[in-house]
């Protein structure tokens, strides 16, 4: 009899297991990394190598870098904590650090490996050691007057740069009691930003829906204008937020709030929308192998790197 109930017990247990489903992203996919031949991908779900999870970090993961087979997370909890981690590739913990007690928007490690810069909710821009993350090393390295929505090293070492809800961007050169050059040309606040391969300029995307580029000097040398807008746009609303800017040798890509992947020309020209997710913002951008990878909510898509 005993045998008879263990069975019905398998049998009734059996559906709950097949039902189990496989992890997936949740909420905006925030950021997005290339190691060696590997894609990650982080949302509130985890962190992601392709479809498969690696690791759930206890904290709402706002932004990830990489810093060489190693890969820097940034978040916390609203209005709570700001923290930081460090995991290897296969997703085991290496360190984590709290730095605030509001969100950390985005990260950044330098090209030599040794630092990890953060873009805090109180406006600070905080440099740490990396990848111990030890509490001594945290310096203030500038401060904005609003929110800081991205960080990023020069891919030479040589600047650290920011972008905040001020509508600033501060470009600092990389040595002891440097002041920041400050790009204030944009109408709106900065949401993003990046380096040309050669750290000879630097792109920046607004909530006004423009891309500007300026020399590593800090002279403006041009601007997109309508960046996002759809062609059925009345002009009335809010404009679209450039929400994510990646330069590679391949090019210089952005998502903005109303779901384009787009492409900005080196020569003349203007925008070019490459794709369009009409389900919601594109959160996130990246390039590798030829694919040009995005995240959006709940999911990372790939699109081929079209000819130039």
């Amino acid at each position: 009899m005993l045998s008879l109930r263990i069975a019905a017990l398998t049998l009734l247990a059996a559906p709950l297991c097949q039902a189990e489903e496989t992890p997936k992203h949740l909420g905006p996919v925030t950021g997005i990394a290339v190691v060696g031949s590997q894609i990650y991908s982080v949302s509130q779900a985890g962190i992601f190598r392709e479809a498969k999870r690696l690791a759930k970090p206890p904290f709402r993961v706002m932004a990830m870098a990489a810093g060489g087979p190693l890969l820097l997370l940034g978040g916390g909890q609203p209005a709570a904590s700001g923290e930081v981690a460090v995991y290897d590739t296969n997703g085991g913990s290496l360190a984590k650090l709290r730095l605030s007690d509001d969100l950390v928007y985005s990260v950044a490690v330098s090209p030599d490996g040794k630092t990890a810069a953060a873009a805090m909710a109180d406006g600070r821009v905080l440099t740490l050691a990396f990848p111990d993350l030890a509490p001594g090393s945290v310096t203030e390295a500038n401060r904005h007057e609003a929110i800081v929505r991205a960080v990023a090293f020069s891919p030479d070492g040589q600047w650290l740069a920011s972008a905040g809800l001020d509508g600033l961007v501060l470009l600092t050169p990389r040595k002891p009691k440097a002041k920041p050059i400050v790009l204030a040309d944009h109408s709106g606040g900065v949401e993003s930003l990046a380096f040309a391969p050669d750290s000879r300029q630097l792109a920046t995307g607004s909530r006004d829906s423009r891309v500007r580029l300026h020399s590593i000097e800090g002279r403006l040398l041009r601007t997109f204008q309508g960046v996002g807008e759809p062609p059925d746009a009345t002009g009335f609303g809010q404009a679209p937020r450039v929400l994510c800017l990646d330069w590679s040798e391949a090019g210089l890509i952005g998502g903005t709030s109303t779901g384009y992947v787009f492409r900005l020309p080196s020569g003349q020209g203007n925008w070019q929308p490459l794709h369009r997710n009409q389900a919601g913002p594109v959160y996130s951008v990246g390039q590798a192998h030829g694919q040009i990878v995005a995240g959006k909510t709940g999911q990372v898509f790939q699109l081929a790197e079209p000819a130039k």
